[in-house]
């Protein structure tokens, strides 16, 4: 178990994932943006300590990172990790994952293959998964990109399934919305497990204070991979992003 979650510490040095594609040749570290291929957002990474009554200093813990390059002209790589931890959460409702995806735009579609690796808190229950999902490029206003320079709003749903052993059909919705100093976000994903449904949504809601700086209300409720247990819970705690929006 040990060795497992120091093998997952160095791959937090890596990376996590958006729907934009960069410039030819560059590379982009991000920290703290959303570990969905779907949600080319900006939540922070977030460390709430929470505390009640009679009871200890909770903590409770999201952060991904994003290591991003172009391949070739409109084909660009993605490879990530990320942690929903923290003491909180019970270790069954606790998850570390790490992806690497290539993703490559085929008008009138942006297309992903990849491969995913999500265990619980105690390394108990693991599954890596081999992935391939699709969106729309555009065509509908705020899809994939603002609306327009003022109204900076913008959303994007995939579909695509997962293959570790058997197959797991899903769709994804996300969406954004900025102005100012403030940033708001929702991501919600269906599954189909086991010929039964499974679901689960997050969302946040950040106000920059200085440089990559945040105060951040976030919340989740529902059913994640890899246990599908059900949890819920809001918090409100400091957050920081590095990289491009």
């Amino acid at each position: 178990m040990k060795s497992r979650a120091l093998g997952f510490a160095a791959l937090l040095l890596g990376a996590h994932a958006t729907a934009q594609e960069p410039a030819r040749h560059q590379w982009d570290l991000l920290v703290g943006h959303s570990y969905s291929s779907a949600r080319a957002l900006t939540q922070p990474a977030t460390l709430v300590l929470e505390k009640t009554r009679g009871s200890p200093l909770y903590s409770v813990l999201d952060v991904g990172a994003l290591l991003r390059g172009s391949l070739a002209d409109r084909t660009w790589l993605e490879l990530g990790a990320r942690a929903h931890a923290g003491s909180a959460r019970p270790e069954s409702q606790r998850v570390f994952g790490a992806v690497a995806r290539a993703f490559r735009e085929q008008d009138p579609l942006l297309v992903a293959i990849g491969a995913e690796y999500e265990a619980d808190g105690s390394f108990a229950v693991e599954r890596p998964a081999a992935t391939a999902e699709l969106t729309l490029l555009g065509g509908v206003p705020g899809l994939g990109t603002w609306v327009s320079p003022r109204v900076r709003l913008r959303w994007r749903p995939w579909i695509g399934v997962a293959w570790d052993g058997t197959a797991r059909p899903y769709a994804r919705l996300a969406a954004d919305y900025t102005t100012g100093r403030v940033e708001a976000g929702v991501e919600g994903t269906g599954w189909l497990v086991q010929g039964s449904g499974r679901s689960f949504v997050q969302g946040d809601l950040s106000v920059r204070l200085v440089g990559g700086l945040f105060v951040t209300a976030s919340g989740e409720a529902g059913r994640q991979p890899p246990r599908y247990e059900p949890s819920g819970r809001f918090g409100l705690g400091l957050g920081f992003r590095l990289g491009p929006s």
